[in-house]
């Protein structure tokens, strides 16, 4: 089934084989003719000094080359027509040799291309669910190196498999004209080398596999603490970081020293047998020679024959290395190709969205677990609406906004716009909304890059608008280069307050429809929250805006709030309403309000003395 999948890959590249095919063993094929250059040389030399005692096998040349070497009037002339013949000949092989290794790497780079798009267009529509429990190192691992050694085997070393064949046939096809019982001995021993690298695969197989796994943990380590050096920093947590590679490092050498171990075994056994069957070849032939079976010139080329024989079989290992190596990482490959998209399971509407959103007694649980995250919630949010969701940390708030996205699926019924949800294509209903998450993702670009990256098409204009509206602007004229001010890997370069406004600021651009800000203004203080929420009410386009907070002062002058506890609706209503209601509302309100009322008495107070 692996090496189903290996040559599946080859798909839309038949003719480029196939030229590649022939190249490969006329490449091989013809360097057998090069000993016999050698050979009728040599055999020309002996005719001279004696004519009479010679009385060998023909050398194996095609009959017009043969015939162009006998035009030769002197030993000299001869000698000079096969220099001039070698010389062409081998420019022509060395030309076709070029054809080949050009052709190969073009195939080559050419399925990796494919297949690198491929596996990474396939991770990214792998279900929500599936990328929370994947390590991201692995997956980088999958998509580079394993990419790598899977195209560089079934173009690079299958090619050198067709030349060990042919090397091997066309070994045997110009030593059997010269000495069939030395060709015999040659290819005694292939029972041997066939069963060994039997043995050989079976046992490296699982060896690689270990060494893949290793190396996978072993980057998803790199990677975390790369991402993560800022935690790293701040906690002077590098000791145990160090350690935690340490123990990860010295698995993944362990590994390998094991897998070079088995390799040093086999390689070397076989480089002994190689050895001794070349041994015993060249003595049998100084033996010939000096019974007179054989001449001098046959002999010489005997021996450089032989390397056709006995170095492919030597080259044999190298290549179930490779070939193993491919298997596990094809394996690898298909491990994340063969996972189901999220697609699969989707809509088929487009509808007009405009933002009016009723959840009916939905429900969610994860599929391993037992208890209900979300326990038959209904709510409803009318177009242009601000509704805050507020909660204990767990209570769902995050749920609700992950299954309004369609990244999880739901009991109940969702309608947006009077259509249910689940009959909406997921990318459509994405489409029409903009989220700003608790931790944004900046991308390592400019500030007006980040900001516009959510629509291409617009105008500076409207940038430097969201940006005011995001309570930005004043920010980016404290920047060096401004717009142009190059954000570091992850908004690394900006404060959190900073990030989550360039987020805001790029979901603004979007102009969508439905609005949702996760926790979104949790790094900046209370007078730029309001700056910001007073931008979104003034907006001229109206959007659904939905607010998930724990600062009550950011909900309150929302025209809904939504109170979940523990997976359930407590209580909706306004502001006013839910203070005097008891319940976690009121109790919030009684924290945070009395801290509220304390910081505007104190501004008061400094204005006064002021």
């Amino acid at each position: 089934m692996k090496f189903i999948s290996l040559l599946k890959l080859t798909k839309g590249h038949t003719w480029g084989y196939i030229v590649l095919f022939i190249l490969t063993i006329f490449h091989r094929f013809s360097y057998s003719y090069v000993p016999l250059f050698t050979q009728y040389l040599i055999r020309t030399l002996y005719v001279y000094i004696d004519p009479v005692n010679i009385d060998m096998n023909p050398v194996n040349f095609p009959g017009f080359v043969t015939d162009f070497f006998q035009s030769g009037q002197t030993v000299i002339e001869i000698a000079l027509y096969v220099a001039i013949t070698l010389i062409f000949f081998q420019a022509f092989r060395y030309l076709m040799m070029y054809f080949e290794l050009y052709l190969r790497g073009r195939i080559q780079e050419s399925i990796a291309k494919n297949l690198r798009v491929k596996l990474y267009d396939h991770i990214q529509n792998l279900s929500y669910k599936y990328h929370n429990n994947s390590d991201s190192g692995d997956l980088i691992q999958r998509v580079t190196s394993d990419v790598e050694t899977t195209t560089g085997f079934i173009v690079l070393q299958l090619m050198q498999l067709v030349g060990l064949v042919a090397s091997l046939l066309s070994g045997v096809f110009q030593m059997y004209y010269i000495n069939q019982t030395i060709m015999w001995i040659c290819l005694g021993v292939i029972p041997l080398y066939a069963v060994s690298s039997l043995f050989y695969f079976m046992k490296i197989e699982k060896i690689f596999d270990k060494v893949e796994k290793d190396e996978s943990s072993m980057m998803t380590v790199i990677q975390e603490n790369v991402s993560g050096n800022k935690v790293v920093k701040a906690f002077a947590n590098e000791p145990y970081e160090l350690e935690k590679m340490e123990v990860k490092n010295l698995q993944y050498t362990k590994s390998n020293i094991r897998a070079n171990k088995v390799v040093a075994i086999y390689w070397g056994s076989m480089d002994f047998v190689s050895m001794s069957q070349y041994a015993i070849i060249t003595i049998l032939c100084i033996h010939y020679v000096r019974e007179g079976i054989m001449d001098g010139a046959s002999f010489i080329a005997s021996l450089m024959l032989i390397g056709l024989l006995v170095w492919p079989i030597r080259g044999l290992g190298r290549l179930i290395n490779e070939f193993t190596k491919a298997f596990v990482a094809i394996g690898r490959i298909n491990h994340i190709l063969d996972q189901k998209t999220e697609f699969e399971e989707d809509g088929q509407l487009e509808p007009e969205i405009k933002g009016h959103i009723i959840f009916n007694n939905v429900s969610f649980k994860f599929d391993d677990d037992h208890k209900y995250l979300l326990n038959n919630v209904t709510f409803e949010i009318k177009p242009g609406q601000t509704v805050a969701f507020i909660g204990k940390t767990g209570s769902g708030k995050s749920t609700i906004i992950n299954i309004l996205m369609r990244m999880y699926p739901y009991e109940g019924s969702i309608t947006v716009d009077g259509v249910e949800l689940k009959d909406i294509k997921k990318q459509h209903i994405r489409k029409y909304i903009g989220a700003v998450l608790q931790d944004p993702f900046l991308y390592s670009r400019s500030v007006y890059e980040n900001i516009s990256i959510t629509n291409r098409n617009a105008l500076d204009e409207e940038i430097k608008k969201a940006a005011v509206t995001a309570a930005l602007e004043k920010d980016i004229h404290t920047f060096k280069n401004g717009y142009e001010t190059m954000v570091g890997e992850k908004g690394t370069t900006l404060s959190g307050g900073q990030k989550q406004r360039v987020a805001i600021a790029r979901v603004l651009v979007s102009e969508k429809p439905i609005l949702v800000f996760d926790d979104a203004l949790s790094a900046v203080d209370n007078k730029t929250d309001m700056m910001i929420r007073q931008a979104l009410n003034e907006k001229t386009f109206k959007s659904t805006n939905i607010i998930i907070t724990h600062r009550i002062t950011t909900a309150k002058e929302a025209d809904q709030i939504i109170v979940l506890n523990d997976g359930t609706i407590e209580a909706i209503g306004k502001h006013q309403e839910l203070a005097h209601k008891e319940g976690l509302y009121q109790k919030l309100w009684g924290i945070q309000g009395r801290l509220e009322k304390e910081f505007l008495d104190m501004i008061k107070e400094g204005e006064s003395h002021a």
